[in-house]
């Protein structure tokens, strides 16, 4: 197997700066700080579904300073912006992201359930693989995933050995909670193949005779093998990291919550702050692991809120804390092997995660924690009530796969803000019955969060999901598997405007950025998402991203939807085509 040497990583900064991103060609093509939108319909998204739509906008460096008639506007004498019969909206947020694993993983051995269909394709997708490039020495697979590959057992440590007898090879599950590795990885990274050693991490399965099966799973034993993987080159990284800041705007995002700085880099958030101080098409906001510092603020580009930690794991590995055992199916024995009864752990003792929060909270810090099953959510909801009152910006609490109506109501008291993966319904949702039973009524409760007053989000988690804003939102409203043959818990589906909201505003208010992003109002900076259709209205295969704007300025335009600016469109499109 081939890696990226110097040659070829000089090759690839090259091509990049020949060909460069959408953001840099359009960081030469600024259009006037000061100019009226008009032309389109604007939905402000201030929280009232039946608030009038202005007609106009004054953008003045950035910021929205003036809104309403476009008689009005012109007596101020700036230049029109037509956007073209357009729907014109707050731009779009992701509150919870990866955008360094998503950059990286991206760039890996494809082996996921959105390329394939079945385990001999799986297979034979990393024995071609096993001679090509990479981006280090190490061969790393991307996307492994039971639950949606319905024959797709786990390899063995002898099929993975006769792909890659000598180098190192890990194959990493579409959620990123499991892991599996051959044995040159396995001693690359220091872990006895015969025998536990002690300490060794919880989560790395054995036989019964005390044998690695290569499978590591869950958080501590999942770092414990990926841990030792070799970086790719720094400028590299870099490269593709943009890159994926560059999709999240294609997407219709212009804010990102970085929930954890995961992803092999020897300094993921100087790389994050660099990123934001150089030219982003994104604003950013970072939540530290435990390991990466204490240290808070920034710039509206790129700004460090708070800490990130893991309560419980998966679903989809058996890793989430349910208050109930599993369900017991084909799909659980035999693919994901899990034992009948089987409960997922929580990853905290209850005095020393108290402890954390109190200490993080004292220091300022909002704290995001991932928690899936009731028992994990009891517990994070426990500490945060154990804190007091957060004097600073209100917890967060995410994912929450089957949170319960109480748990809810007492998130709602305390001020917590819940974030929903509502993909889970759209990748896995023919799978949900298999995997919790009768608790899929009640998954994802989305709508029963909104409608009791909580700050409620949705996000895709990438790299877990690809990165795509109008599958989310569309996926909150219909509640549809991928197959279309499953409607989960249609009594949580959102109305248009509310998971529009949940995607806009809200997500704003969790990241307590509300009074710069998040509506489109007097006052606060000129971040737009465009679309071809009408996110409230139009069918769904209708409805596109025209464009993202920035703090006033075009970060992604689509091929076929340019905006027109005044007189000057027609000499310009005779131009460019």
């Amino acid at each position: 197997m081939r890696w990226l040497g110097r040659e070829i990583i000089g090759f690839l900064l090259l091509l990049a700066l020949a060909a460069g991103g959408s953001w840099y060609a359009l960081r030469s093509e600024q259009v006037p700080g000061r100019l009226i939108l008009t032309g389109g319909q604007i939905l402000p998204m201030g929280g009232d579904p039946a608030e009038p739509s202005p007609e106009a906008l004054l953008l003045e460096e950035g910021v929205i300073t003036a809104m309403g008639s476009l008689a009005a506007l012109q007596e101020i004498g700036a230049p029109l912006y037509d956007l073209g019969g357009r729907v014109l909206t707050p731009g779009l947020i992701e509150p919870h992201t990866h955008p360094i694993a998503t950059a990286l993983l991206g760039a890996v051995v494809d082996v996921s359930g959105f390329s394939h269909t079945s385990r001999a394709e799986v297979m034979q997708s990393l024995r071609t693989a096993a001679d090509k490039t990479a981006l280090t020495p190490w061969l790393v697979a991307y996307g492994w995933d039971p639950v949606a590959i319905a024959d797709l057992a786990a390899p063995t440590l002898a099929e993975l050995d006769e792909i890659a007898p000598e180098r190192p090879l890990v194959v990493i599950t579409q959620m990123l909670h499991e892991v599996f590795a051959n044995s040159a990885a396995m001693r690359a990274a220091g872990i006895s193949l015969a025998a536990p050693a002690e300490g060794e991490a919880h989560g790395i399965i054995r036989d019964a005779a005390g044998q690695a099966t290569g499978a590591f799973r869950e958080l501590e034993a999942v770092n414990s093998i990926l841990g030792a993987m070799p970086a790719a080159n720094p400028a590299v990284i870099e490269l593709l990291v943009r890159r994926a800041y560059t999709a999240y705007a294609k997407a219709g995002y212009t804010a990102i919550g970085i929930t954890g700085a995961v992803g092999k880099h020897p300094d993921p958030v100087g790389l994050l702050r660099h990123i934001g101080a150089t030219g982003s098409p994104l604003r950013a906001y970072l939540y530290l692991l435990p390991h990466q510092g204490r240290d808070l603020g920034g710039s509206d580009d790129f700004r460090v809120l708070g800490s990130k930690f893991w309560m419980d794991g998966s679903p989809f590995t058996g890793g989430a804390a349910f208050a109930e055992a599993y369900e017991q199916s084909d799909l659980t024995s035999k693919r994901m092997h899990l034992p009948h009864g089987h409960l997922g752990p929580v990853n905290h003792a209850p005095a020393d995660f108290n402890a954390k929060v109190a200490e993080l909270q004292a220091a300022g810090h909002q704290i995001a924690v991932h928690g899936q099953g009731e028992r994990a959510i009891d517990q994070i909801l426990d500490a945060f009530e154990a804190a007091g009152p957060n004097p600073g910006l209100p917890h967060r609490l995410e994912h929450n796969a089957l949170i319960t109506p109480e748990q809810i109501v007492r998130a709602g008291a305390l001020g917590v803000s819940l974030g929903f993966f509502v993909d889970h319904i759209h990748y896995y949702g023919d799978a949900l019955p298999d995997i919790v039973g009768a608790r899929a009524d009640r998954y994802m409760p989305v709508a029963e969060a909104l409608r009791a007053g909580v700050v409620t989000t949705l996000h895709g988690d990438h790299p877990a999901s690809p990165i795509e804003a109008l599958r989310t939102l569309r996926t909150a409203v219909e509640r549809r598997s991928v197959s279309g043959q499953t409607v989960t818990a249609p009594d949580q589906a959102l109305t248009r405007y509310e998971a529009l909201l949940a995607m806009t505003r809200l997500a704003a208010q969790q990241l307590g950025q509300d009074d710069l992003i998040g509506s489109i109002e007097v006052g606060k900076r000129a971040d737009f998402t465009l679309f071809n259709g009408n996110p409230l209205t139009s069918d769904w295969s209708e409805l596109s991203v025209a464009a993202t704007w920035k703090q006033g300025q075009p970060t992604h335009i689509g091929v076929t939807s340019w905006l027109r600016i005044g007189p000057a469109w027609a000499a310009a499109k005779s131009l460019l085509f």
